[in-house]
């Protein structure tokens, strides 16, 4: 399969997972709990509102600036099932752009986006489910492309990781 093909089946996967099948199990999984306890977090429409889009925004920012620097700088994409190749592999390692920020813009992103999607179902029991899938993602996912990371690029990836915070931007670890 050619770059092109394989970089638009790493889009088509990777977006119908973050876009349609991680909101729609929130959805559901809320919806079956919520008759049984249903919690609402925020009751002034006005402030959820002003919540949820900053969250929004701010998660498609990350989101989408993180694709875009890994697509042109790191020339491939993050997109790999188990050992499964689904879109190129990066061949070169972005520490720049939302990259200086945080490991994993991405998936700082995508809790944000999920984060303002729970808002607005306004259920503590969405908040929860979406904590649960930050809490998967940061010790399986994110574990396995560390594995990956460091077999590619080795030293140069221990040296960032050393520097920059796994997940949320900002917050900058010190090189020991």
């Amino acid at each position: 399969m050619n770059k092109d093909k394989k970089m638009l089946l790493g889009y088509i996967v990777g977006g119908s997972l973050v876009i349609v099948l991680v909101p729609s199990v929130i959805y559901i999984i809320t919806s079956l709990f919520d008759h049984v306890f249903r919690l609402e977090i925020i009751q002034d429409s006005i402030i959820k509102w002003i919540i949820i889009v900053i969250l929004l925004v701010t998660g498609l920012i990350y989101g989408i600036w993180s694709v875009i620097i890994q697509n042109t700088i790191g020339e491939g994409g993050p997109v790999e099932i188990g050992n499964i190749e689904i879109s190129p592999k990066t061949k070169n390692l972005v520490v720049s752009g939302p990259y200086k920020n945080t490991r994993n813009p991405m998936l700082f992103g995508a809790f944000l986006i999920y984060l303002a999607f729970a808002l607005f179902i306004n259920s503590i029991i969405s908040v929860v489910l979406v904590c649960a899938i930050l809490v998967f993602m940061l010790t399986v996912v994110v574990k396995m492309e560390e594995k990956r990371l460091l077999k590619d690029f080795g030293n140069q990836y221990e040296e960032y990781r050393k520097r920059v915070s796994m997940f949320i931007p900002w917050f900058r670890r010190e090189i020991k």
